[in-house]
């Protein structure tokens, strides 16, 4: 198999060029080895200035807040916060709705895109990354690492499980998150075709444990439309059953129903301090992540 040529060849030189402008990072403190665009938890002495302290013989002197000295006669350190690379983890939903397809591109096909240039950015940052696939259970895991080799097995094994199967958002996220143990940045990519509590509720936990969290719900624009003229056969992709309706009769309720669901899951993802983005399948797929992402660079440096 050549995944991690064919992943490559997603994105070109351009696109690359824009990515590389671009900052991945966690809103909240991370934790890590190598210095980058985050914020540690641990102080240090760096270029943002967080707080003062009290001298102690074997203190740099030109860390001494000479102004501070003049005003009280005491001796401060001026202690700065120290930057470390993120911890990200891209999470991918590769169950059978995520094949369905309209136009050129699949769901899981734009979702495989979308999760290739965060691998790459994270990259381009130094930033340690994992991987992990469910349905009902976690399918596939590459776990933290860096570098280019890293880059090539992460995409490899984005390839490697075609969309198939049912979904299990509670034991699969269970799965997914375990080896999540420290603050970083949490990503899950999926159509969220569920009752947002369940999800949400699963991934609660990272942000109790200091983690960013964001949900990109990938859907296609046909999915909202129900743009049939006659009576019509749906197959689901994931359980096999087989529903006849009118769905000129019931248009106008489904696609209430529909933009419900991503205002529900909007709303659940804001209570508990999640990132909600929805990302409309199309060719330009590169698009939507790039312009959410310019936003959060805006929106947080």
């Amino acid at each position: 198999m050549t995944a991690p040529v064919e992943a490559f060849s997603l994105l070109d030189g351009e696109l690359l060029d824009r990515i590389r402008r671009l900052e991945l990072f966690s809103r909240f403190r991370v934790e890590g080895v190598l210095h980058g665009p985050n914020r540690s938890p641990f102080k240090g002495f760096s270029t943002d200035f967080v707080q003062h302290r009290q001298y102690h013989p074997g203190d740099h002197l030109k860390y001494l807040d000479w102004r501070l000295l003049g005003k009280t006669e005491k001796l401060f350190i001026r202690q700065f916060e120290e930057h470390t690379n993120a911890r990200i983890s891209v999470i991918l939903d590769v169950s059978g709705s995520m094949g369905f397809k309209s136009e050129s591109l699949t769901k899981f096909e734009f979702a495989v895109r979308t999760a290739a240039i965060l691998f790459f950015l994270a990259l381009v940052h130094r930033d340690s990354f994992s991987f992990s696939s469910f349905r009902t259970a976690r399918v596939d895991h590459v776990p933290f690492g860096t570098g280019a080799g890293h880059l090539h097995r992460t995409l490899a094994a984005l390839l490697e499980h075609p969309p198939e199967g049912g979904t299990d958002f509670a034991s699969g996220l269970d799965g997914t998150t375990a080896h999540i143990r420290r603050r970083g940045l949490t990503v899950v990519l999926s159509d969220f075709m569920d009752d947002p509590d369940i999800f949400v509720k699963r991934l609660s936990h990272l942000r109790f444990k200091g983690s960013d969290v964001i949900v990109m719900q990938v859907y296609d624009l046909a999915e909202r439309e129900l743009d049939f003229t006659t009576v019509t056969r749906f197959h689901d992709p994931e359980s096999e059953e087989i529903l006849v309706v009118d769905a000129p009769l019931i248009r106008k309720q489904y696609r209430q129903a529909f933009d419900d669901h991503i205002v529900s899951i909007k709303a659940a993802c804001r209570h508990h301090g999640f990132e909600h983005v929805a990302l409309p399948v199309g060719d330009d797929y590169e698009v939507p992540i790039l312009e959410f992402m310019h936003w959060r660079m805006e929106r947080f440096i």
